[in-house]
């Protein structure tokens, strides 16, 4: 898994635990909803919209609530996770933007690896997280599912009705992902020079965002080559982008240790690499990409290993940004007004009121994703900064490895 904290950060000791405190006393009140000015003094201002996440890796959890440090010392890896599973939730941080439209980012601390081996209570877990943005939110909030809780709730149906009943509008963010991921793909050709109609982009990992990422792409690039463990599904994924769009040729090939002097070759022909899996462990070793590589690692956990030398650019995926927003947190790529892509799809829809775009749940809606692209546009929201962690990367990065690209020989990786 990637460690992507470069340098040591976290939030303070006494504001986390005053915040749990705080948010579990809310939480057990009583009541539907917190009256507006304890909404006020409580959160600092009224909510659209919230956005739930978990830790990608155990020492996340101490990154976003510190107080629990001491546990560390008390308890085993292993007895600590499963007493954290059953923690409240809470706010992480807040999100403010220049529109007038805020939210919250709150947290729960169920570790990916326990999160389908204990699903039922996950989702009781989540369902508590969800009554307590219905307190703090008023009617029409829009909650953003992050990191695995689309997996969990079956890409949000399985809690739909439960959040509208608490009057909450409910987005499993893939819209936004998937608009971070082409709009990213978007600035890095044209740093390149490319035209998006000559580029051959690998997809590792061909799930649900990286279909997404090919349907996006189908039609309007040269050349996709699919990376998948699984044959059968890469072959009928195949079929099925052959039969939308004939324009874009599509080559697959299996992810095995048989096939990896292949891959290697196939990988060389691409301009770009988009990582969108779901796997616990890295796919590929650095010494796996070409020289010049440029990778846009969409995973969560994060897949690709960053490289720290720049010879292979491993971008931040999904991430957009909401030009002059401000969030009080370190999600591993710095404090700015970059987010997540499906935080920034809650704060699209809470932006557009329910007037032209639609929540997602299940699959992506093509139609819905390019009008998705368009609000974008229209709103100041543009593909993120070029990051590979907390680290910018120029684009005089971008156009070298692109040069390298050019100059690219075998021997050159020989000494990896």
């Amino acid at each position: 898994m990637v460690q992507i904290y470069r340098r040591k950060w976290q939030k303070g000791f006494f504001s986390s635990l005053l915040g749990y405190l705080r948010d579990s006393i809310v939480l057990f009140l009583p009541i539907k909803k917190l009256p507006s000015f304890f909404v006020k003094i409580l959160y600092g201002e009224p909510i659209h919209f919230a956005f739930l996440v978990h830790p990608r890796a155990y020492q996340d959890i101490f990154i976003s609530s510190p107080f629990l440090k001491p546990l560390q010392f008390l308890f085993r890896k292993k007895s600590a996770i499963g007493a954290f599973f059953g923690a409240n939730p809470f706010v992480l941080n807040k999100v403010h933007s220049l529109q007038g439209i805020n939210g919250l980012v709150v947290a729960l601390m169920t570790m990916p690896e326990l999160m389908f081996e204990k699903r039922k209570k996950a989702e009781k877990r989540l369902l508590a997280a969800l009554k307590l943005i219905s307190k703090i939110g008023g009617p029409g909030t829009v909650v953003g599912l992050g990191g695995w809780w689309p997996m969990v709730t079956q890409r949000g149906l399985s809690i739909k009705e439960h959040a509208e009943k608490m009057g909450l509008l409910v987005t499993n963010g893939h819209c936004g992902t998937l608009a971070s991921i082409y709009l990213t793909i978007e600035k890095v050709a044209r740093i390149g020079k490319l035209e998006k109609g000559d580029l051959c982009i690998a997809i590792i990992g061909v799930g649900k965002m990286g279909t997404n990422v090919a349907r996006a792409l189908n039609g309007r690039v040269k050349k996709m080559i699919l990376i998948d463990i699984n044959e059968a599904n890469l072959k009928k994924i195949k079929r099925s982008l052959e039969g939308q769009n004939p324009k874009t040729l599509i080559d697959v090939i299996v992810s095995n240790p048989e096939n990896m002097n292949a891959l290697k070759e196939m990988l060389r022909d691409c301009h770009i690499g988009v990582c969108a899996t779901s796997s616990l462990r890295n796919l590929l070793k650095l010494r796996d990409l070409p020289y010049g590589f440029i990778a846009i690692d969409d995973s969560r956990p994060e897949a690709l290993p960053r490289d720290p030398k720049n010879e292979r650019i491993v971008l931040e995926g999904g991430l957009l940004k909401i030009c002059g927003a401000t969030i009080d947190y370190d999600f591993g790529f710095g404090k700015d007004d970059n987010v997540f892509g499906c935080l920034g799809e809650a704060f699209l829809l809470a932006l557009d009121r329910q007037q032209k775009l639609k929540p997602t749940l299940g699959d992506v809606d093509m139609e819905n994703f390019f009008k998705v692209l368009d609000f974008c546009c229209a709103n100041g929201v543009t593909a993120g900064d070029l990051k590979s962690s907390d680290v910018s990367i120029a684009e005089a990065d971008i156009e070298a490895a692109f040069e390298r690209r050019k100059y690219f020989k075998p021997e050159e990786t020989a000494h990896d």
